[in-house]
């Protein structure tokens, strides 16, 4: 029996499938064309050359602020299933212009990295059980189920990541324990190494991801993760939990987010988030319910509204029948 095909490594997008990307994240608006059709890449690549880490930080800026973090495909399909293959990422995400989770949004900015020749690999997290669970005061982390890219520049380690909904990291993190930076004003982000509660050697210590809505706030550890790379076959098995266990709460409730960016300086100002019957607004630190959803065609015409996601009939139909489905009360 043959052999099942390896997929390139690390995996490329061609110059046109660049160019895509870049008109769906808004980068380039106004660049001006230089001979061989693809006016954005040139001046991302330009950008690189002169600062890869400022090039780095407006990619994953606009890539949070235009592609939503979500798990639609789970509840709005037929097959309630996710394909992490790079070129249904790559379909789905940028053809289509829908959302994905962190193993499509971080997948496709790790083929964005590597096509423009960034020093990237992708490693496996954690996620925090008071964050999944909503429990402030639980501690510990759930199985491995998370997508983070470590990206080398100037000798230096950063972590990136674009798929993790409230309290993405909206700009690279330098891989250096204490390492703080904003993260949707006034709320921050920071780095620190420690073992994990479950861990019966306590003398291991992983990074840890950590947010805070302001600076007289606690910190909350979002993630833990470690910087040994993971294949992308770690990624198959770790998809398939978490796009098919009935215990994990994406196959039972739709969610969506995206980042709001001042469009003038690019600073991330804000989020959308939808999640059972509302959409709420942080801006400026401040919360706000801005629509309530009372049905099926509510959620979908908000989808539309904040978040640019359009479905077809019959992807709308395969939620029917689902927890995840709003009835009328």
């Amino acid at each position: 029996m043959p052999a099942a095909k390896v997929l390139a490594s690390p995996p490329t997008l061609s110059p046109d499938q660049l160019e895509l990307y870049l008109h769906r994240i808004q980068y380039g608006e106004h660049a001006t064309p230089m001979g061989n059709g693809h006016p954005r890449l040139q001046q991302l690549q330009k950008s690189v050359e002169q600062d890869p880490l400022a090039a780095l930080t407006e990619v994953q800026r606009r890539h949070v602020g235009s592609i939503p973090w979500g798990n639609t495909a789970l509840h709005y399909s037929n097959h309630h299933s996710i394909s992490i293959h790079p070129a249904c990422v790559f379909e789905k995400l940028v053809v289509r212009r829908l959302d994905g989770y962190c193993m499509e949004n971080t997948n496709l900015l790790y083929l964005v990295l590597c096509s423009l020749g960034y020093q990237s690999y992708p490693t496996g997290g954690r996620v925090s059980r008071a964050i999944v669970t909503g429990g402030p005061t639980d501690e510990g982390y759930i199985s491995l189920s998370h997508m983070i890219l470590i990206v080398t520049i100037a000798g230096q380690k950063y972590m990136a990541d674009v798929g993790f909904g409230l309290n993405t990291p909206t700009s690279p993190l330098l891989l250096q324990e204490g390492a703080t930076a904003t993260l949707i004003a006034p709320s921050e982000m920071s780095l620190i190494k420690a073992p994990l509660p479950e861990f019966t050697d306590q003398t291991q210590k992983v990074w840890v991801y950590q947010a805070r809505n302001d600076p007289q706030s606690p910190w909350r550890p979002q993630y833990s993760f470690s910087d040994v790379e993971f294949l992308f076959e770690d990624f198959i098995m770790m998809n398939f939990f978490t796009s098919q266990s009935r215990s994990i709460l994406f196959t039972q409730k739709l969610a969506c987010t995206r980042v709001i960016l001042d469009d003038q300086c690019l600073e991330s100002i804000g989020i959308y988030i939808l999640a059972g019957r509302e959409v709420k607004r942080i801006l400026h630190g401040k919360t706000e319910t801005i629509e309530a959803l009372s049905t099926e065609e509510d959620r979908v015409n908000a989808l539309v509204k904040y978040f640019g996601l359009r479905f077809r009939e019959h992807e709308l139909e395969g939620i029917q029948g689902l927890a995840s489905q709003i009835k009328s009360r």
